[in-house]
């Protein structure tokens, strides 16, 4: 995302030169998928207002002077945004029958957005879509375990740290957010590929942009992560059994 700051248009961005051909001809290069694309538009819409009343009850009783009640809170708002851009933006695409290169610019920010698993070769490109988000939502996930481990490991002294471990938490999955999107190659969407594709398929020649190591990093840190905070829940739940013995 920094580089649409820093080039001023998607155009002059190395990669992402969509000039070459005309809209026309672009428009020709997409597969309309109107079935898929009212599901995703309905479905989506869907979840966003079943989250409403539940924030509301969350709000409405007091639950949000918890600390986990506000990370799911967090959460919630994350993954909102999530289903924006996975469900409702791509349902909207697809019916069009967009590629990247028919709306670049509405594209780049929204691939900013956007992560997805995908393969090298374009014939093998997978369906799953994850937005960026869905980065933020598995930082705030594990910040959530981690608040509810802490509560039961260091249950005598959880007044003291359980608030200013929550915000911390969610400043460093926030930062987390942006730096995933500011500063990893976007992703673009394809409705031929069904996907969020890394490629932008802009040019003649394949674009070097797609870096699959922030994505396998994630994926790393997550597994590790998890091992090590169900090692340590496992641990705690284990003493206290003995202890209460």
């Amino acid at each position: 995302m920094e580089r649409l700051i820093r080039y001023g248009s998607v155009d002059a961005i190395p990669y992402y030169n969509c000039s070459w051909k005309s809209s026309e001809e672009w428009n020709e290069m997409g597969l309309k998928r109107p079935v898929l694309g009212w599901f995703l538009v309905l479905f989506g819409g869907t979840v966003e207002i079943l989250y409403l009343p539940i924030l509301y009850i969350i709000f409405k009783t007091k639950l949000i002077r918890y600390a986990c009640y506000r990370l799911m809170v967090f959460l919630a708002l994350t993954d909102m945004s999530a289903t924006v851009c996975s469900s409702i933006i791509s349902g909207i695409l697809y019916i069009q029958g967009a590629v990247f290169c028919t709306y670049p610019t509405f594209e780049y920010i929204a691939g900013g957005f956007a992560i997805s698993d995908y393969s090298p070769r374009y014939e093998e490109i997978k369906i799953f879509i994850f937005p960026d988000t869905w980065c933020m939502a598995c930082a705030i996930n594990i910040s959530l375990f981690t608040n509810r481990v802490c509560s039961i490991a260091f249950h005598e002294y959880i007044d003291v740290i359980e608030g200013k471990l929550t915000y911390f938490s969610m400043v460093i999955s926030g930062i987390y957010g942006m730096y995933i999107l500011f500063f990893t190659p976007i992703i673009c969407f394809n409705s031929v590929a069904l996907a969020w594709i890394s490629e932008p398929l802009s040019e003649r020649e394949e674009s070097q942009e797609a870096d699959e190591m922030v994505r396998t990093k994630q994926r790393t840190s997550i597994g590790m992560g998890m091992f090590d905070i169900f090692r340590t829940t496992g641990k705690s739940i284990k003493k206290r059994i003995f202890k209460f013995d």
